[in-house]
């Protein structure tokens, strides 16, 4: 930089002004940067001008096969994300027209972006991101102008009502901005006649649904500003296929303790959405906690034995197996207990639900009954999963079984990744007491014909 700062010194405009018209005649983007220094000033900045910059930052970028290669992506990302850069700029300085030049051509070109190599990395979604980011940040300015507000509210809604990026989430920023920049009510109503023309289209297809129910959540902020709770809660009842206006009825009839309400609308959510597992769950929680609130134990327990088979092995405590189980057994007397959780074995064995059928019998202490399954499952899964008190009253039979596991391990091992998971497994089984055992299968494996070097040498590890 010293020795620029020396050649700029020397330099007069004349051999100045040769040296940048011969590199803007040759070099696009050099000439695209040269420009921007005008902007907003020796001429007004256009969009088309930033969407132009960064369409030739992905030519650049651009290999031999028309695409830009994984690895150049951060610095594609990086490139862009220094136009935003000037973006941010041009904010400090209040300078809002470029601002919004820089922002619209980025976000123009945001389809370019995206669609120019596979964004396994997240790069290029990033560059789009930061945009948006820029664009809130912008319309929350307290400093903006009446006027600007005007201009980026027309821009937004124009560009929701013309789709732009409508496949991604960040065509839904437009009416976000649009939202926080309506400040009056033809403007609001604007937004909600932009918002009914996807809420009223057509189609059976997860797109279409995903974008209906969208819309229908930023409607219902539009009319929390300008409603009554009344019309919003009717709008609502109205729309309640949609999730997310399900669950906040049921919030609400809850909080006024209208339980038979809450009821209704969890059953119907229950029809409505019986293709999708997780809100079928969700809707069966709020029966579940209604029933409990009412002290009903039939219905407690019929949902207690649905969470106990149906529930994720990821859903919260209060939902986990376990928690259903005790759920179970604090309502069913003691003298039906057994005849229950007979009923509950039966249906794991019958649903082939092994993890459910021996935690069964772990919580009922039926050490026998686990041991008649490992017998007839001998995985080394099971073996290794399976109770203190059942390797104490088993240790013999249990170290038969885990090594004639071992030993069809090793018959089934192939390269030195899996000579060294049953190395450990041998050391698994030493460590149980089977170190009889384990010898046993050490001089079998060392014997193996034709010799496996890589073999040998992991077993020379134990």
């Amino acid at each position: 930089m010293d020795n620029i700062e020396l050649l700029l010194s020397e330099l007069d405009k004349t051999q100045l002004c040769e040296f940048i018209r011969k590199e803007c005649n040759s070099d696009g983007q050099f000439k695209q940067r040269f420009l921007a220094l005008g902007a907003g000033t020796v001429f007004h900045p256009k969009s088309v001008d930033y969407q132009s910059r960064v369409k030739g930052i992905i030519e650049d970028f651009e290999g031999r096969h028309g695409y830009v290669e994984y690895r150049d992506t951060f610095d594609l990302n990086r490139a862009v994300c220094e136009i935003i850069d000037e973006a941010d700029v041009a904010m400090s300085n209040q300078r809002w027209e470029i601002a919004m030049a820089i922002l619209e051509g980025i976000a123009l070109a945001g389809e370019d972006v995206i669609n120019c190599d596979d964004d396994s990395a997240g790069e290029l979604g990033g560059v789009v991101e930061e945009c948006f980011a820029k664009w809130h940040e912008l319309c929350g300015n307290e400093l903006l102008p009446s006027k600007i507000k005007s201009e980026i509210f027309e821009l937004s809604i124009n560009h929701f009502t013309e789709e732009h990026l409508k496949g991604w989430d960040w065509w839904w920023d437009w009416i976000q901005m649009a939202i926080s920049l309506a400040d009056t009510s033809e403007k609001q109503e604007r937004i909600i006649a932009a918002l009914d023309d996807v809420i009223n289209s057509k189609g059976d297809e997860w797109s279409v649904r995903y974008n209906t129910q969208t819309a229908q959540r930023y409607k219902l902020e539009i009319m929390s500003r300008r409603g009554t709770p009344e019309e919003q809660r009717k709008f609502m009842y109205e729309n309640v296929g949609n999730p997310d206006f399900r669950r906040r009825l049921l919030q609400m009839v809850w909080d006024e303790g209208n339980y038979e309400e809450v009821l209704r609308l969890a059953k119907d959510g229950i029809t409505h959405d019986s293709g999708m597992i997780g809100l079928v769950n969700e809707w069966h929680k709020w029966e579940l906690q209604t029933f409990r609130h009412k002290n009903d134990k039939p219905n407690t327990f019929r949902l207690a034995r649905y969470f106990f088979f149906e529930g994720s092995l990821f859903v919260e405590k209060e939902y986990s197996m376990e928690s259903m189980y005790a759920l179970m057994k604090s309502i069913v007397s003691d003298e039906d207990w057994n005849g229950v959780v007979d009923m509950l074995i039966k249906e794991a064995s019958e649903k082939q639900e092994g993890a459910r059928q021996l935690f069964i019998y772990t919580q009922e202490k039926m050490w026998d009954r686990y041991m008649e399954y490992l017998r007839k499952t001998p995985y080394i899964c099971n073996l290794d999963n399976a109770p203190e008190e059942v390797w104490k009253l088993y240790k013999d039979e249990l170290i038969q079984l885990y090594s004639s596991c071992v030993r069809r391990f090793f018959q089934n091992a192939s390269n030195r990744n899996s000579y060294r998971d049953g190395v450990k497994l041998l050391r698994k089984l030493i460590k149980y007491g089977g170190k009889v055992e384990a010898d046993k299968i050490i001089v079998e494996q060392k014997t193996r014909t034709p010799r496996r070097p890589a073999l040998l040498d992991e077993l020379s590890k134990l």
